[in-house]
Parts: structure tokens; C-alpha cells; sequence
């Protein structure tokens, strides 16, 4: 994410599995988070290396390992690469979704 550092720097404990966001961690660290997991998950059932999942979802061959690492944010043609090539959703929808509550204000603005 532009300006926004790493997302491992974000964390504490060992990425993906062990690593929690602090408080001030930017939204992004969440989903890196959850996408590194579930990409690590993804290419262990399967029996591949990361390197071998970058491979058959057409990327540079340290892009997966960069990304289970926390080294760096993926964007959406790689998530949709991945996904492709695995044929497996890596980040579930709705995850982070919130619907602020309509204010009576709100509503006058709109009429």
C-alpha cells in the first residue's frame, strides 16, 4: 500500500501463523495477514513450495514467499493469479465489511 511500511512491521510474532497486528496497524496489515495464511495453508496442502505456487500462478518465484513473509502487499492481479492457479478463494469474503448505521442526518441529506 502506498506509504504504508511492510506489514510484518507492523506485527509482532513469527509471520503468518504466530504474527498479531498492533493497534495501529493499517486495515492492510489485516488482510496481508489473512491472505499470508491462508496462502501458507494453501500451498502446504497441496505440497508445494511457495516458490512452485509463484511458478504456476505466473509470478516471480519469490513473490509467494515475499507474501507469507509479510514483506510486501500483494495487489489485486496477483490475489487473482493465486487463486487462479490454486483454484482455492484466499481471502473470505465480507472479512472486514462494516455498514455504519444510518443517522437521521444522513437520511435528510439524501432527500
Amino acid at each position: 500500500m502506498r506509504g504504508d511500511k511492510a506489514p510484518l512491521t507492523y506485527t509482532t510474532g513469527e509471520w503468518p501463523e504466530e504474527a498479531t497486528a498492533g493497534a495501529d496497524a493499517p486495515a492492510g496489515v489485516q488482510y496481508a495477514l489473512v491472505l499470508a495464511r491462508a496462502l501458507h495453508g494453501a500451498a502446504g496442502a497441496r505440497g508445494l513450495s511457495h516458490r512452485a505456487v509463484s511458478v504456476q500462478a505466473g509470478l516471480n518465484p519469490t513473490a509467494v514467499g515475499r507474501i507469507v513473509r509479510g514483506e510486501v502487499y500483494p495487489d489485486l492481479a496477483t490475489i487473482a493469479r493465486l487463486e487462479a492457479a490454486l483454484q482455492q478463494d484466499l481471502l473470505p469474503p465480507h472479512r472486514f465489511r462494516t455498514l455504519p448505521a444510518a443517522t437521521t442526518d444522513d437520511s435528510a441529506a439524501d432527500g
